[in-house]
């Protein structure tokens, strides 16, 4: 059951003032939100009737999101290499497209790593993408090392003076300890060449 059919099903049977807000906290909680931020949705919505209850928790989610937002890092003197991890089926693939279509688009010269060996699609999904957005994609061949294909892109996107770097990964959960070594590895040789300067995590909207 989803966060928000979880709450409406709790609240919906009971008057605002009379509800166990401990319990709805641990709701909260229990749906990852932070201990912080199911605290602030309780205190706002205590004063708050049934109706306004679910628009306290949307409302006080955004604000919650809105203030982390922040610049993509850029160095004007060597290319800005942006690391994208996850676990499998979030995006990264797509969300690494996305996010090379929008530097392009602040005329940014961008260079995708398809350092996905693993997943037979992965390679052709995000050369697909390079086709369409006019964005070069370094790959291997099949079952190439993900560490030998992101160093080689990290050494062409320095020569040829790229403004970033986007280094697309297999998917992987932390209690894989061969694969998070391996994630480990392509930051350390790209790390050979440049800094890696931003690893963004990709997850599912409803995680």
């Amino acid at each position: 059951m989803s966060l928000f059919k979880k709450l409406f099903a709790k609240i919906s049977r009971n008057d605002i003032s009379t509800l166990d807000l401990l319990e709805l906290e641990s709701i909260l909680i229990e749906a990852d939100l932070g201990a912080g931020v199911a605290k602030k949705i309780i205190e706002n919505s205590k004063s708050r009737k049934n109706e306004d209850f679910l628009e306290s928790v949307k409302r006080t989610l955004t604000e919650s999101l809105s203030n982390k937002s922040r610049e993509i890092s850029y160095d004007s003197e060597k290319p800005t290499v942006i690391l994208i991890v996850g676990v499998n089926g979030t995006g990264k693939t797509t969300s690494a497209a996305k996010l090379a279509n929008y530097l392009k688009n602040e005329n940014r010269k961008v260079m995708i790593a398809a350092a996905d060996t693993f997943r037979a699609a992965a390679v052709a999904q995000i050369q697909t993408w390079g086709e369409r957005l006019g964005i070069p994609v370094v790959f291997g061949n099949d079952g190439a090392d993900p560490a030998a294909v992101a160093f080689d892109a990290a050494k062409r996107s320095v020569t040829e003076k790229f403004d970033y770097l986007i280094i697309d990964t297999a998917g992987r959960l932390h209690t894989k300890d061969n694969l998070m070594a391996e994630l480990e590895k392509v930051k350390r040789v790209v790390e050979k060449i440049i800094p890696v300067n931003e690893v963004l995590f990709v997850l599912d909207g409803t995680t």
